[in-house]
């Protein structure tokens, strides 16, 4: 299949809506744009939204980056939900499999009610020092989970990003967009097409996690901290709320060493929330209780033991019942093989042995892939390949502008020489207006019934005489035509020494100008694209990190535990996540050109 467009194009052809959309009324509409006067884009992993204005509606487009398995289905499935449950948070919505044109080709979108708000984490960073507001906003969180849990669906990327807050009178009002990874029941037995913000979800949770629970995880972790930041603000100020509401990524991989786990410990009227939560990351994320059940208080936490002095190790202490099975089985099978080779014959007991052995082995192998440790080396592995195509698509969007940088300089002398010829065909303009059409019954061979019919056909002076014109002329002749040809061509004669052979300077400086500001036009992109790439690989360099801290657990290692030979490594025995850094310093960008270009009109009527 053809790669998917990139934002840039998606941009290139949003810039004419009429053409690029075969909605009626994207057609019709108007995109917001930046201060270059192109549409502003607003990228993400899977998709660039773009804002588009209609007479009466505004509209949120999704234009994906990449294909998503079964899109259409899954969006159709949802639709067919929302309409038995029409409260629920969700936007009027509509999945278009062949909504955008770019470059002679169809790309679905999807088309959105703009959905009026402010992302939750702004939201809450405005209203740190307002607890009352933080409180019902806290109410309005598990109103919203509870109501989607009663309606058997799952957002499956709950983030600050994809929740919106709106004040509505006494109350707030929660919608939540982007509904790729949306559960419904419709869809019982698929996998995920994407795992969510990484700061938000379970540490262990894959593709095959796709179910009605698996908002659980994240409807807590943004539950515990509008309650942590209700009692104590600053905590925001400490930990910046720009990707997070306070925790990250690593806090979930080693909850028990993690400096804002400990720091949220100490606050009395949270500490069983946080321990809770803390308990939820070993759990697989199924397990994890529902918002409901915590909020009422129905779920308590176990208490947790503080270690005096190093332990002796108890290998047999922390193991499940699967662990503690699993060797007395494996013996119980060689019984009985043994036993049937003596009563039955050869063949009965190996027969035991190796059906047996084969079940123990797959028995083994099957807990071995949802252990914590292993499931979460396989979910870092597939961030690391998440990102590096990312990134590689990232380096194909900044060679294409380069490529298209390089293009535009190599034009200027195209566009000098083009704007040279309307010059010189204004200057024509102004000298052949004055001739009038009457003029040519002078020239030898052309009569005034001539001049009529030339009239007749909207030929009135010699600069509408065109021979293009002149052959669309009813009743003339080929020798009349020619003679008409000859007559305006002899006026272009006589006035082409008048004609200008070189730009006035006045025009050299448009024309600089309106190169600086394409210039500066492709470096803005390129810087943008520069410094997301930049983030992307500071990202993912945590991801390798983390991935190459957290103890590696083989199958024989695992083997080798069950029968009691080797201990089992702790995913705890990670590094334990950073202090945060003091609240970053706000560097303020350049100012944008200001200048907005219109690809569809000549350099020369836009920059003055």
């Amino acid at each position: 299949m053809p790669a998917f467009p990139t934002p840039g194009q998606y941009r290139e052809a949003v810039q004419f809506p009429e053409t690029a959309f075969t909605d009626p009324e994207l057609q019709q509409a108007t995109p917001e744009v930046d201060a270059l006067g192109l549409p502003r884009a607003i990228s993400g992993a899977f998709a660039t939204v773009f804002v588009l204005q209609g007479r009466a509606r505004r509209w949120a487009v999704r234009c994906f980056h990449a294909p998503v398995p079964d899109l259409a289905e899954r969006y159709r499935a949802l639709a067919r939900h929302l309409e038995r449950h029409p409260s629920l948070p969700f936007v009027d919505f509509a999945f278009q499999e062949d909504g955008i044109r770019v470059d002679d080709r169809t790309w679905p979108l999807l088309k959105m009610d703009w959905a009026e708000g402010v992302p939750l984490n702004r939201f809450v960073a405005e209203h740190l020092d307002a607890p009352e507001v933080l409180a019902r906003l806290i109410e309005a969180w598990v109103a919203l989970v509870e109501q989607l849990e009663g309606a058997g669906i799952a957002h499956g990327d709950l983030q600050h990003g994809n929740v919106l807050v709106a004040q509505e009178s006494d109350r707030l009002k929660l919608t939540l967009v982007d509904y790729d990874a949306v559960y419904v029941p419709a869809l019982r037995g698929r996998k995920s097409p994407e795992l969510g913000h990484r700061n938000y979800q379970h540490p262990d949770r894959s593709e095959a996690d796709f179910g009605p629970w698996i908002d659980r995880f994240p409807a807590l972790v943004i539950y515990t901290a509008l309650q942590a930041l209700q009692h104590r603000p600053e905590l925001g100020r400490r930990y910046p709320l720009d990707e997070a509401l306070l925790f990250r990524a690593g806090d979930f991989y080693a909850p028990d060493r993690s400096p804002l786990f400990q720091e949220l410990a100490g606050l009395e009227p949270i500490r069983p929330l946080v321990t809770l939560l803390r308990q939820a990351c070993h759990l697989e994320p199924e397990q994890v209780p529902s918002l409901a059940e915590v909020h009422e208080g129905a779920v308590k936490a176990e208490p947790v033991q503080t270690r005096r002095r190093r332990p002796r190790r108890q290998p047999e202490a922390t193991r499940g019942r699967f662990e503690r099975a699993w060797l007395p089985g494996v013996l119980g099978t060689g019984a009985l093989g043994a036993g049937l080779t003596l009563a039955v014959g050869l063949t009965a007991g190996v027969a035991v042995w190796g059906l047996g052995g084969l079940a123990m082995l797959g028995a083994a192998l099957a807990h071995y892939r949802r252990l914590p440790i292993v499931r979460r080396r396989r979910r870092l592995r597939r961030e690391l390949a998440f990102f590096d195509r990312l990134l590689e698509r990232l380096h194909r969007q900044l060679d294409r502008i380069d490529v298209e940088r390089r293009t535009f300089l190599a034009q200027q002398q195209t566009l000098r020489a083009r704007r040279l010829e309307e010059l010189r065909e204004e200057a024509l303009y102004d000298r052949l207006k004055y001739h009038f059409i009457d003029e040519a019954a002078q020239f030898e061979g052309l009569s005034h019934k001539v001049v009529i019919r030339l009239k007749a056909a909207g030929i009135r002076n010699a600069y509408q005489a065109t021979p293009e014109r002149v052959a669309r002329a009813r009743q003339l002749s080929d020798e009349t035509r020619a003679r008409v040809n000859l007559w305006r061509a002899g006026l272009v004669a006589r006035y082409r020494d008048e004609l200008p052979d070189r730009l006035s300077p006045a025009e050299e400086l448009r024309l600089e100008r309106y190169v600086r500001q394409r210039l500066a036009r492709f470096e803005e992109e390129r810087q943008r694209l520069l410094e997301r790439m930049q983030v992307q690989q500071k990202e993912r360099e945590q991801v390798a990190q983390r991935l190459a801290t957290l103890p590696p657990l083989t199958f024989a290692h695992y083997l080798a535990y069950l029968l009691r030979w080797r201990p089992l490594p702790s995913p705890e025995s990670a590094p334990a996540p950073p202090v945060p850094p003091p609240p970053s310093v706000v560097h303020t960008a350049p100012p944008a050109v200001s200048v907005a270009l219109d690809e569809d009109r000549p350099w020369w009527e836009q920059a003055g």
